[in-house]
């Protein structure tokens, strides 16, 4: 399947008695997500009496429903036609948000190591992961926690044995061939190797300016850019950059 080509199959299975999984695919793969994301917003316009909750990893959709309005069979027989509807509809350009991150330093303790993973230079390392755009295949372990695909099989370095007990807000990691940030200080074992100024959750507005289906495109600051972001995004002047 390339360039956004119409899938011809899926899974509908059970789960437990109030919930069933919707599987298009068994890989981690940008067009069955962005597949997988049309399916979602297809239903959430739907308004189907009974749903509870949308949970998408990178190639399912887990529907929760409440047992009482609905059941499996009344519901899979109507998710069905919208299934196949989003399987064959035109893929929507995503929005690729420009994200700044200053690596290496204390925010970036990872980078020497990742380095010497893919035995290269920290600046070779910055700029393979800069110079290409990351899909958000879903939201999820963290409000607004972006998992991104695929870094280059050089830097692709597996989590660290042991997670570290906290990494702060706005940390930049590697986790094999995924990359992400974390939105807030949090325990984890990604390979943390930058930290981005920009605050990227606020609980009193927890809707995330980014979301699954977007892309992600990574650009190197210096220590002065990165203080003058974060002191305008303190303000509350700075504005993310978007290009679609």
């Amino acid at each position: 399947m390339k360039g956004g080509a119409p899938m011809d199959s899926y899974q509908l299975t059970p789960l437990g008695d109030q919930a069933l999984v919707i599987t298009l695919g068994d890989s981690i793969d940008p067009v069955v997500n962005r597949r997988l994301q049309t399916l979602i917003k297809e239903i959430r316009q739907a308004n189907l009496p009974g749903i509870v909750a949308l949970i998408p990893a990178y190639s399912t959709l887990t529907v929760t429903y409440d047992g009482i309005v609905t059941n499996y069979d009344k519901l899979s027989h109507t998710l069905k036609p919208l299934i196949d509807s989003s399987l064959s509809a035109p893929l929507a350009t995503p929005t690729t948000w420009l994200i700044p991150v200053r690596y290496g330093g204390d925010g970036g303790p990872d980078l020497a190591d990742v380095a010497n993973f893919a035995d290269q230079s920290t600046g070779e390392v910055v700029q393979a992961h800069t110079d290409q755009d990351y899909l958000i295949y879903f939201l999820g372990f963290l409000p607004g926690f972006a998992y991104m695909g695929s870094v280059d099989d050089k830097i692709a370095m597996p989590r660290l044995a042991k997670p570290r007990l906290e990494i702060p807000a706005g940390s930049v990691g590697i986790a094999g061939k995924q990359t992400g940030f974390y939105p807030v200080a949090s325990p984890g074992g990604w390979r943390i190797i930058g930290q981005t100024p920009l605050n990227l959750y606020d609980p009193a507005h927890p809707q995330s300016f980014y979301s699954a289906g977007d892309r992600v495109r990574f650009f190197a600051v210096t220590d002065h850019e990165f203080d003058l972001i974060k002191t305008d995004v303190a303000n509350g002047t700075y504005q993310v950059k978007a290009v679609n």
